[in-house]
């Protein structure tokens, strides 16, 4: 009696033991496959592509994602960047210390800096004012030109490039004339055009082009032409010059031009050195204001305008025996921006 009551007590300590035992391992597992992520995802076989697996973050949330999940430390894929630049609307901007102008597609034309000049911005436009030591005598703070924006101009290899243009007052033009003309070496080099047209009051495109369909009598001619919408003031752009005589002749290619008198009495044939920039022709093939001639016999200041006219002014230099070529290294330019002259 007293062996079988051993013996119950014997089997009941074992059970008790192996249920404390079952009870442990079930806790250990427990703790093992639930409490965070697991360290062996490399082994497993990933899901089909496509699955969604419920991937658990160290937030202890969970997160729903496509496939294996991802490796630790690896971004996101970034968004593809916008293959064209993000449009803005064309106007003048400051741009550090300097002014620029950006186009309706992007294209950026610098301000070109003149010396003894101030550039602002005012108002939606470019104006030049004079410095204190400025080389062209005007008083400090006085207007000396606008930059205009719209202008193009034709280029060596014959692309055309959005330039712009400055429209300098008549101190000013005359200065840089005597600068570019102090360059040029050869006596039978020494001239330049100022382009005389005041683009001052255009909103259209302004072309500058070469070709040699310039007329002096025989249509053979280098000429730069200036072509605009409507009509501009045509001015003096001759620095020594003894005055101006405009013709009106109505014959269709050259329906108008404007000699210096001092040319009358230089020869016809050849080109004289010392007075290079008077053998200057300026004419055009559009409306004048001017119905009859203009005699005017004695000099005038640089930007004296001389009439008005409509699509196109050209310039030539136009002796019989002259074909001297004409292309942008003969504009007067301020880098590579053509000058025009004010009207004054």
């Amino acid at each position: 009696m007293e062996f079988r009551q051993r013996l119950r007590v014997a089997a009941a300590v074992v059970a008790v033991v192996m249920i404390v035992v079952g009870v442990t391992a079930f806790v250990i597992d427990s703790g093992v496959s639930g409490a965070g992520p697991s360290t062996d995802w490399q082994n497993r076989t990933p899901p089909p592509e496509g699955d969604s697996v419920l991937v658990p973050t160290l937030k202890g949330s969970a997160s729903l994602r496509s496939g294996p999940p991802e490796t630790p430390g690896a971004k996101s894929p970034s968004p593809s960047p916008k293959l064209s630049p993000t449009p803005r609307p064309a106007g003048f901007a400051v741009s550090g210390s300097s002014i620029v102008y950006y186009t309706g597609d992007g294209t950026i034309v610098p301000v070109p800096a003149i010396s003894g000049l101030r550039s602002t911005l005012v108002s939606g436009k470019v104006i030049y004012s004079a410095l204190a030591g400025n080389p062209y005598n005007l008083k400090i703070g006085s207007y000396a030109g606008e930059f205009r924006p719209n202008v193009t101009m034709q280029q060596t290899d014959g692309s055309t490039a959005q330039t712009g243009g400055i429209a300098a007052a008549g101190p000013v033009v005359r200065r840089l004339i005597s600068d570019s003309l102090a360059d040029l070496s050869e006596s039978s080099g020494r001239w330049v055009v100022a382009l005389p047209v005041d683009i001052r009051s255009s909103n259209d495109r302004v072309d500058v082009t070469f070709d040699s369909f310039g007329l002096h009598g025989w249509s053979d001619t280098p000429r730069v032409a200036v072509r605009f919408v409507g009509q501009l003031p045509v001015v003096n752009a001759i620095p020594d010059n003894s005055g101006f005589h405009v013709l009106v002749e109505h014959l269709g290619v050259t329906a108008w031009q404007v000699i210096d008198p001092l040319r009358l009495t230089l020869s016809q044939t050849e080109l004289d050195p010392d007075h290079l920039m008077n053998q200057l022709l300026i004419y055009g093939n559009g409306t004048a204001s001017t119905g009859r001639d203009v005699l005017v016999d004695e000099h005038v200041d640089l930007g004296r305008v001389m009439l008005t006219a409509a699509d196109e002014v050209s310039v030539s230099l136009v002796v019989r025996t002259s074909r001297a070529d004409l292309g942008p290294d003969r504009v007067l330019q301020v880098g590579d921006v053509p000058v025009f002259v004010a009207s004054s």
